[in-house]
């Protein structure tokens, strides 16, 4: 169950995405995993490590290849505000070559995002099995009418994402969604993945408070696959 480094096509563009995939034998779910603000990064790679020792078959697109960094977040705040454009194909993309090597339909594959594609994935989660959504914004409620079940986590230390878990809750509960958000006190922000960004966790520090928080992750963790396990 390595990973490996595959080559994502995206129809009708020419361009070829790289990406991170694990692609166990027999695989009966799958998950389209999205990296931070700060991009392809090892611990984001093993967020698909993690899924694959689960049972599942997983990939990760790069969504900044192909293009200038600044472009690339620009266009991803963008479908964070609108549910479409040049990110939204790239996920998709990768799902296609997910179901294709797994032999998984659409319905057997999750979307998790982290950070920036936190908001995302709740912008673009109609037709999925499930979504993720982790310390990310929250779109507008008309973009989330017909997503997939969502579970969402929250650090309350995180002063500038932190609050949005009862918005989140309040509005999926509106729109009659299959939803569990959580919010864990003791935490901020990118609790969940175990990178090691020092420079980062010290000026995040009054806003974010930043750091991977092994104990909450694994619990949070737990939630999130048990959650996926019932919806895929």
């Amino acid at each position: 169950m390595e990973g490996r480094e595959v080559r994502v096509g995206v129809e009708g563009s020419g361009l070829e995405l790289s990406a991170y995939a694990v692609v166990p034998l027999h695989a009966r779910r799958g998950v389209v995993v999205l990296h931070e603000i700060l991009g392809r990064r090892p611990e984001i790679e093993r967020v698909v490590d993690r899924f694959a020792m689960a049972g599942y078959a997983g990939v990760l697109p790069d969504l900044f290849a192909g293009g200038s960094r600044i472009v690339c977040v620009r266009n991803l705040m963008r479908a964070c505000a609108t549910g479409s454009g040049p990110p939204v194909e790239l996920v998709l993309a990768a799902r296609r070559w997910l179901c294709g090597q797994a032999e998984l339909a659409p319905a057997q594959v999750g979307l998790i995002g982290f950070c920036i594609t936190g908001g995302f994935v709740l912008a673009m989660g109609r037709g999925w099995g499930a979504v993720s959504a982790n310390y990310g914004a929250v779109p507008k409620p008309e973009l989330m009418q017909g997503i997939a079940p969502v579970i969402a986590c929250y650090g309350e230390r995180d002063r500038i994402f932190g609050h949005l878990g009862k918005r989140l809750r309040d509005t999926l509960s509106s729109l009659h969604v299959d939803a569990e958000v959580h919010s864990f006190p003791t935490v901020g922000h990118s609790f969940l993945t175990d990178g090691d960004h020092p420079v980062l966790e010290w000026f995040s520090r009054p806003f974010l408070h930043a750091r991977y928080d092994p104990s909450i992750a694994d619990d949070a963790w737990r939630r999130i696959l048990s959650f996926f396990e019932r919806h895929l």
